[in-house]
This record gives structure tokens, C-alpha cells and sequence, in this order.
């Protein structure tokens, strides 16, 4: 199958679309010339898909889509509009999302909210990873967690909620981060399975206290902490967070920056924490890097 051949499809397709309807049971007749149309541009749009023409391809399921609509066939117009958001993703990130939008809208409609969840972390993983444009990550993650929320669907919401904790602490909304974090661990406090993941959701919580520059409800929250897991406070995590406390009530860089190298001498300190000490560094008169 050719390029040529999917342009003649269009071409039959668009005539067919376009075409009048005069004979009896017109509306029976109007449905049916929508019906092929979209099959027509349903084909040719898979063969530019297999030809690697991506926005050709989007562009004619979307196509498909407006004749799906017009038949009120609104599941094949979703549907069409999730694989024009494939198509548009390997050349136009903006198209892929207005896409996804548009077959959001359908879902959320018709009620099915976990589908629409899936879509609209779709649309914030395109904003972190092809825009780079953190915040709308950010507040699509919020709303995909919502939705998963609302579907019972609580692992997969709060996998949106650390995205969002993460995305906000990194532009400053440290109570937005904060809420976030310790959500999560609190929600967490019961299952087995989680139970190691807590002193890292209790790390990124305080080091945003810390941040915040707050650090009587830093300390507060540490101790709080403690209290909700037993087990916390023994661990290196809290001792950390108990040394980087000290450092900035004192206002002691050299004992900041030694808290902070042994710390990653043991456990490495990913780019995020990194960052947020960094900002706290500067919050106690030095801002040389780490």
C-alpha cells in the first residue's frame, strides 16, 4: 500500500462525505455516506501511519472522528482521536494533546472517568517529556489523580499525586508538595507492600518544609512523622532530616555539607533532592553547589 493510495481514499472520502442526499429515509442515507467516509479515512489513515507520514495520518483520523461525531458514533470518534494523538505525538506534541482533549471530553460524558485518567496522564507525560513545560504537568497529573481517585483506582492516583509533589516542589508551591507527599504516605501507613516506600515520601515532605523556609513546622513535621511510622525515626532518612534541621537553625554550611555528603555516600541524592538542597543551602547565607 502507497502514499497515492491513501490520498485516493481521502479524495473518495471527502467526495463521499460532501455528497448530497436525496433519496428517501434521507437521514438513514445521510448516516450511511458518514459510515463509509470514516471507514474510507480510517484506511488511509492507518497507511500513513504505516508510512510514517504522522501528521497526515493524525490529520485523517481526525478526519474519521468529525464523520463519527456526525453519526453520534461518539465511542468510534474517541477512539479516532486517540489514534490521531499517537500519530501527532511522533511530530506535533500539541496536536497529540488537543486530540487527547477532545476524546476526554467524550469519556468524561459518558461517565468513564479511568479512561479519561489514563488520557489525561498521557497529556502530562507529553508536557513533562516533549514540552517540558512543568506546570501544565503538573496540574494535568493533579486532575488524572482526581479521576483515579474517584474510580477507586488509589495506586495509580497516587503515582499521579508524587508526580504532582515532585513537579510543585521543583517550582516552589511547597505546601502544594508537601500535601501531596504526605498523602500519600499517610494512605500508605497500612499496606505491607508500600511500607518501604515511606521514609522516602517522609524525606521529599520534610526537605520541602525545610525549603519553605518554615522550620518550626519543619520540625513539627518530623516529629509527626515519627509518630505515624515507629519505625521512622531510626531510619537514616529521619536522621538526616534531623541533621539538615540542625545545620539551618544554626546556620552552620560546614555542617550542612557534611550531613549532606554522608548521606550520599550511602545513598546516592537524585537531581530533585539535589536541587531542593541546594535551595536550602542558599537559605543559610552560601549558595556555592553542594
Amino acid at each position: 500500500m502507497s502514499e497515492r493510495e491513501a490520498q485516493e481514499l481521502v479524495a473518495r472520502a471527502d467526495k463521499r462525505a460532501s455528497s448530497s442526499t436525496w433519496l428517501p429515509f434521507s437521514s438513514f442515507s445521510s448516516t450511511s455516506k458518514f459510515e463509509e467516509a470514516a471507514e474510507l479515512y480510517t484506511k488511509a489513515a492507518n497507511i500513513y501511519k504505516m508510512a510514517k507520514r504522522w501528521k497526515e495520518s493524525g490529520d485523517t483520523f481526525c478526519k474519521a472522528a468529525d464523520m463519527q461525531l456526525k453519526m453520534n458514533d461518539k465511542d468510534e470518534a474517541a477512539s479516532s482521536f486517540i489514534n490521531a494523538s499517537k500519530s501527532y505525538k511522533k511530530s506535533s506534541p500539541q496536536d497529540a494533546i488537543a486530540t487527547l482533549e477532545q476524546a476526554i471530553i467524550i469519556l468524561t460524558e459518558k461517565g468513564r472517568f479511568q479512561p479519561a485518567a489514563k488520557h489525561k496522564e498521557d497529556i502530562a507525560s507529553i508536557y513533562e517529556s516533549e514540552l517540558i513545560d512543568l506546570e501544565k504537568a503538573m496540574m494535568a497529573y493533579e486532575t488524572a489523580a482526581d479521576w483515579y481517585a474517584a474510580e477507586s483506582s488509589t495506586a495509580l492516583s497516587h503515582k499521579c499525586m508524587l508526580k504532582v509533589g515532585t513537579f510543585a516542589a521543583q517550582l516552589g508551591h511547597y505546601d502544594k508538595a508537601i500535601e501531596k507527599f504526605e498523602t500519600v504516605a499517610h494512605d500508605n501507613l497500612d499496606n505491607q507492600l508500600m511500607k518501604w516506600s515511606l521514609k522516602e515520601y517522609f524525606l521529599k515532605a520534610g526537605l520541602c518544609h525545610i525549603a519553605s523556609g518554615d522550620t518550626v513546622s519543619a520540625h513539627n513535621a518530623v516529629g509527626r512523622y515519627c509518630e505515624m511510622d515507629v519505625t521512622f525515626s531510626a531510619t537514616r532518612e529521619s536522621q538526616f532530616l534531623q541533621s539538615i534541621l540542625s545545620a539551618v537553625d544554626n546556620s552552620d554550611v560546614n555542617q550542612f555539607t557534611t550531613s549532606v555528603v554522608e548521606f550520599d555516600q550511602l545513598t546516592k541524592l537524585d537531581n530533585w533532592k539535589t536541587k531542593i538542597l541546594l535551595e536550602i543551602k542558599k537559605s543559610i547565607g552560601n549558595e556555592t553547589l553542594i
